[in-house]
């Protein structure tokens, strides 16, 4: 059985995510993933919310490895968890614990069909992107060379470290969780690149109306 912590936030595999620990239930969950160093998994909410009664969490997370914990004197923690592998609730244990337990499976990461096509359109569709957002806000956050960073690197993770870079609503983040090969994801991603980069483009179109902003090459 897998501890569970219900979030509005979705985890994805190798991606790290920081989290705030202030409830005693939760307090106790990480307390224990510390001294036993054992993962615990992080769903994302469906109804719901992250304090108060238990909220009732989508049917497939992220197992998280704690990588760092800064404690405070008040009993509260800052973490930073990174994704690992991917599982399915196959039951869950409301009386267990205080917190959330699961009966869980872990999901195989195959490529699926056509990656390699799949892949280098993604990557094209995400370099567009991250030019359109350096146009619009003039930060490049060191993005601009995570295609160059990205070729050459296996499909499943490619998609995964695409999935963490698209700032999209949980609902759609859930939604590439939940895929079940990387080349679907990979087709998923460009298309909500494209759109996003299309809307940045409309959004520059504004901006340049009000004052000077680079062209979108």
């Amino acid at each position: 059985m897998l501890p569970l912590f219900p979030l509005g936030s979705v985890l994805f595999p190798g991606a790290l995510l920081p989290l705030h620990i202030f409830e005693p239930r939760y307090r106790l969950l990480i307390r224990r993933s510390v001294e036993r160093e054992r993962p615990f998994g992080i769903v994302l909410i469906r109804s719901g919310a992250e304090v108060g009664p238990a909220a009732v969490p989508h049917a497939i997370g992220t197992e998280a490895r704690i990588v760092a914990v800064s404690r405070l004197a008040d009993g509260r923690s800052y973490i930073v968890t990174r994704g690992e592998r991917r599982f399915a609730v196959d039951a869950l244990v409301s009386d267990a614990e205080p917190y959330l337990v699961g009966r869980v499976h872990y999901l195989d990461e195959p490529e699926g069909d056509d990656p390699s096509s799949h892949l280098d359109e993604a990557l094209e569709a995400l370099g567009r992107y991250l030019v359109a957002v350096l146009a619009v806000t003039d930060d490049a956050r060191g993005e601009r060379a995570l295609t160059e960073e990205l070729k050459g690197v296996a499909p499943v993770e490619v998609a995964w470290r695409i999935a963490g870079s698209i700032a999209v609503d949980p609902v759609e983040q859930q939604a590439l969780l939940e895929m079940p090969s990387a080349s679907e994801r990979l087709v998923e991603e460009t298309r909500i690149l494209r759109r996003e980069t299309d809307q940045l483009g409309d959004l520059l179109v504004r901006l340049r109306a009000q004052g000077e902003r680079q062209e979108l090459n």
